[in-house]
């Protein structure tokens, strides 16, 4: 079911995707490389839905703002995840059921298509053509932590510099409440998708525009032949 919160009848040309939770299921991989992370600076974290609540937002950011973790201590954190999810975590990541059909749909349709995630742009690159979904995307934006670009709100900025701003008729499509948020910061319309990693309460307090239930929900929103 799609469900029209805003009340908007809007038509859409360009469609931002995000990765985690959207078009990939990577709960499996986050979660482990949380866990290791937290094992090696001396924490546990054993609640299942404070783990799953990793997946998506930044790392740092989450750990800054749900575990009181100074700059520095969040930094340190994170190169016990990274050095994981590189290694491990990434290959325990998988698409989920539909999305490539949709996907298709969608680009057949007429529409351009990016990925803007908060995902290191070559992590999110490299799993992108491994799963042969690159041809899909114009262009892949993600986070650059050695240029300051790493949540969704600064991914999109960037986004919008490099196409020369913000495209006509274009939205945001995403599973948890930084993507809507990161959205509307830089004046998206928004799409979230209750498959992934985020409820309705979640989705709605953030400000979507639209929720789906569903892949199939979401191809036939967006796979609508252009006017």
């Amino acid at each position: 079911m799609i469900h029209n919160i805003s009340g908007k009848d809007s038509y859409y040309n360009t469609v931002f995707f995000d990765f985690d939770g959207t078009i990939a299921d990577s709960g499996e991989g986050c979660v482990n490389a949380v866990r290791h992370m937290f094992s090696s600076i001396g924490m546990e974290e054993n609640d299942e839905k404070r783990l799953l609540a990793f997946v998506g937002p930044p790392i740092k950011h989450h750990l800054m703002q749900c575990y009181g973790f100074n700059e520095s201590k969040a930094t340190e954190a994170y190169k016990h995840f990274s050095t994981y999810y590189r290694s491990k975590g990434l290959k325990q990541c998988r698409l989920f059921s539909g999305i490539e059909d949709a996907l298709r749909l969608i680009k057949a349709s007429g529409k351009t298509l990016y990925i803007a995630t908060s995902k290191q742009e070559y992590m999110a690159h490299h799993l992108l053509k491994e799963f042969g979904l690159l041809e899909y995307f114009s262009i892949v934006f993600g986070a650059d932590h050695e240029h300051g670009i790493s949540d969704k709100t600064q991914v999109l900025q960037n986004a919008l510099r490099l196409l020369g701003g913000l495209p006509k008729n274009a939205v945001m499509v995403g599973d948890r409440y930084h993507d809507i948020e990161g959205a509307k910061t830089v004046g998206l319309d928004t799409i979230g998708v209750l498959y992934g990693y985020g409820d309705e309460d979640e989705l709605t307090k953030a400000g979507s525009d639209y929720l789906v239930d569903s892949i199939d929900d979401l191809a036939q929103m967006l796979g609508g032949t252009n006017q």
